[in-house]
């Protein structure tokens, strides 16, 4: 018998004793694999080690027999240190964004690692690593999440209902809406994104601007042909548009950074023989692109299309407005 057939028996042990429920002998395994007694020995021995076997019960024999236990992974299941440290890290960046909901899960995995792990060990070596390599809070401009309407859109989208709520829109207009939830966009704001049915389309919503918001006792059927990652990926950030073919002229002096950077899911970079870089995308949302761009001040400049170059000058020209009053 080779190496690798030796496994496959090991595997196949593993798989019977875990589907048995009266447990196999060691004559059943000798049986079964017309092996020797001490091997049939040796092979339980093996399972042992690697699963979690526990020793079934038989009143009308004292013949022992054996089983894997209802958890047979257990003990295959070994948490890294670095492992828990970066989930460790995660809530440290969540509870930073104001996503405290989301952190109290993360503490009750973590919870659940250690218990998997049965190790001092790990803990300790957790402890060193977030001191050696803890996350560092990012301070940056953001708004505040309401929880409590977001726990109840989280709930809503988990059990397919209706939501129903007030919303008030950017300008300033009131309206009660009833919405089928698909899915949460985080950002600067976090917005619902949801079905409307009377505008026959979705719709983003900013949380914030969600009042009296409440679950419906109604269910909707959710369009499994929906992809949220696909649908973001049509605009440069939350609110769809007509998608543009974006093409941007970068400067050497960041090319570099540049070509470490992602502006979009659809981004393609060539670099050009005088050290510039040409950065194409396809994306609506004019205001957004623009107000990206302006961090890169005078190093890049847009190509194309005409429209976008029209609307960073009028933004640009609003803005300056403000110092010649």
């Amino acid at each position: 018998m080779s190496r690798g057939d030796g496994i496959k028996d090991i595997l196949r042990l593993a798989l019977i004793m875990q589907d048995s429920y009266q447990g196999l002998s060691i004559q059943d395994i000798q049986d079964e694999f017309d092996v020797s007694r001490s091997t049939a020995i040796r092979m339980k021995r093996i399972i042992e080690e690697v699963f979690a076997v526990e020793e079934v019960e038989n009143y009308n024999t004292p013949v022992k027999k054996w089983r894997l236990s209802k958890k047979p992974l257990t003990k295959m299941l070994k948490f890294t240190a670095e492992e828990i440290a970066e989930l460790e890290n995660c809530k440290s960046m969540l509870k930073n964004l104001s996503y405290t909901n989301r952190c109290d899960l993360l503490s009750e995995i973590m919870a659940k690692m250690f218990a998997i792990n049965e190790s001092k060990a790990v803990k300790t070596d957790v402890e060193a690593l977030l001191e050696a390599e803890g996350y560092a809070i990012r301070q940056y401009p953001r708004y505040k999440l309401n929880l409590t309407t977001f726990n109840i859109i989280s709930e809503a989208i988990k059990s397919l209902k209706y939501l129903q709520f007030t919303y008030e829109n950017q300008k300033k207009e009131v309206a009660e809406l009833k919405i089928q939830p698909y899915g949460i966009i985080y950002g600067e704001k976090t917005y619902l994104l949801g079905y409307n049915e009377s505008k026959k389309g979705f719709r983003s919503y900013n949380i914030n601007e969600i009042k009296d918001v409440k679950i419906l006792d109604e269910y909707f059927d959710r369009d499994e042909k929906f992809n949220l990652k696909q649908y973001l990926a049509k605009s440069f950030g939350v609110f769809q548009e007509k998608p543009l073919k974006v093409k941007l002229l970068f400067s050497k002096n960041v090319k570099e950074a540049i070509n470490n950077y992602n502006l979009h899911p659809t981004q393609k970079l060539k670099s050009n023989p005088d050290g510039t870089t040409t950065v194409t995308f396809e994306a609506g949302g004019k205001c957004e692109i623009c107000w990206h761009l302006f961090r890169w001040g005078k190093d890049v400049e847009i190509l194309e299309p005409q429209v976008l170059k029209d609307t960073y000058k009028k933004l640009l020209n609003e803005s300056l407005q403000q110092f010649v009053k």
